[in-house]
């Protein structure tokens, strides 16, 4: 008993760390290139603010295509392999920009750079649900969580560093990726893939769909800190890029202590966590529209940090305890795909909608996305009192 013990205690580790690895790296996929967004507006001018925006978000287009393929690549390739190979597109992609300086080397490296993220992205979820129980797994969403805190502020910090030299010394920050790939490699238990039988759509439910879509509009409106905080520091605040990687560590930091304490935060909300996540993000907005200068930047940094890591823990979550176990991949691929369209069109949506209140501006962008959190909020704290009130009749 005691051996078997110390076996199941080995396996625990192993896979918490594999967990913490991958999702340490995956981090970077929210610093993306945020620290020198200020500095990239300014230098590729021409090309207009939009075009500099979606650097921030390009990802998503491939991370979509990544997600859609990620039920027949575990078919084909075991969850390990498919982890190294995400961590390696991401190393390889992320890094290219430093050796090629112009804007269609950066395009072209965050275009690519997606799929890495795209078929990295539901893996933890996956590996998760096969070690451990649905009773057991909400403390490794937490770790999941604590890795991509802790991955997104050494992005940002080191990244706002390495920026202060020079900003096209930022992109070495990916350099992560290639040493949480060595770390993976020599942790992560190999499984064999999914057997192509047990990999059908039809394990999908109506949870997957409604958290996924969730995702899209919590995505859209996230987004609007991640590509105009940097513009709006330079803009209205300093021109130095260094402070915006501080403020972007802030945001990471807090996300981080909700992944720390996610275990008891969800059990604290219950069933209106989904709903707590959101109007943080709300709240947010509301401070750095009405609280001027630093303070306001760094509590809405703080207040966004809480409301992407609790969104993010509790949608794992509840994705992995709406499918069978052998479906979970694919169901974390179907939420990756919807939540990464949300992200894909947000400089578009929020451009626009911004556009018809006066002005593409940060400080606009910011006022709809107040406004569309406050209504998903909404819409998921009436979702979440109709399900006690099923819960109670039954």
């Amino acid at each position: 008993m005691t051996e078997q013990r110390q076996t199941e205690r080995s396996v625990r580790i192993r896979i918490a760390v594999s967990v913490f690895l991958s999702a340490f790296a995956f981090g970077l996929n929210i610093t993306g290139i945020s620290p020198v967004l200020g500095v990239l507006n300014e230098t590729y001018s021409e090309y207009g603010t939009s075009m500099v925006q979606l650097l921030q978000t390009l990802p998503y287009l491939l991370l979509i295509g990544g997600s859609l393929i990620i039920g027949w690549l575990t078919t084909k390739l075991s969850k390990k392999n498919i982890t190294l190979l995400g961590l390696l597109i991401v190393g390889c992609c992320g890094v290219l920009p430093f050796f090629a300086d112009s804007f269609g080397a950066l395009f072209l490296a965050r275009l690519l750079i997606g799929f890495g993220f795209g078929i990295m992205s539901p893996m933890n979820t996956a590996i998760i649900a096969e070690f451990f129980p649905p009773e057991e797994r909400a403390s490794y969403m937490g770790l999941h969580v604590v890795g991509m805190g802790i991955g997104t502020m050494a992005g940002n910090l080191l990244g706002g560093m390495l920026a202060g030299i020079g900003y096209r010394w930022f992109y070495l920050v990916y350099l992560i990726a290639f040493a949480a790939m060595i770390g993976v490699k020599g942790v992560l238990i190999e499984t064999p893939p999914v057997k192509p039988a047990a990999s059908g759509s039809r394990k999908l439910n109506k949870m997957v769909f409604v958290v996924s879509f969730a995702s899209f509009a919590h995505t859209l409106f996230i987004n609007a800190y991640n590509t105009n905080i940097g513009i709006y520091i330079m803009q209205n605040i300093t021109d130095d890029p260094s402070l915006t990687g501080v403020v972007t560590a802030v945001n990471a930091a807090f996300a981080l202590l909700v992944g720390m304490f996610f275990a008891k935060i969800s059990g604290f909300f219950k069933t209106y966590t989904l709903t707590f996540s959101i109007f943080a993000a709300a709240a947010g907005y509301a401070v750095i529209l009405f609280v001027p200068g630093m303070a306001g930047v760094y509590m809405a940094s703080a207040l966004c940090g809480v409301s992407l890591s609790c969104f993010m823990a509790i949608a794992s979550y509840l994705i992995s305890i709406s499918v069978e176990q052998d479906a979970v991949a694919q169901a974390s691929g179907v939420f990756s795909i919807i939540g990464g369209i949300g992200g894909l069109i947000a400089p578009i949506v929020l451009g626009g909608a911004a556009g018809a209140l006066g002005g593409n501006t940060a400080v606009n962008q910011f006022r709809v996305s107040l406004t569309g959190m406050v209504i998903l909020g909404a819409a998921a704290l009436i979702a979440a009192f109709s399900k006690i009130k099923e819960e109670q009749r039954a």
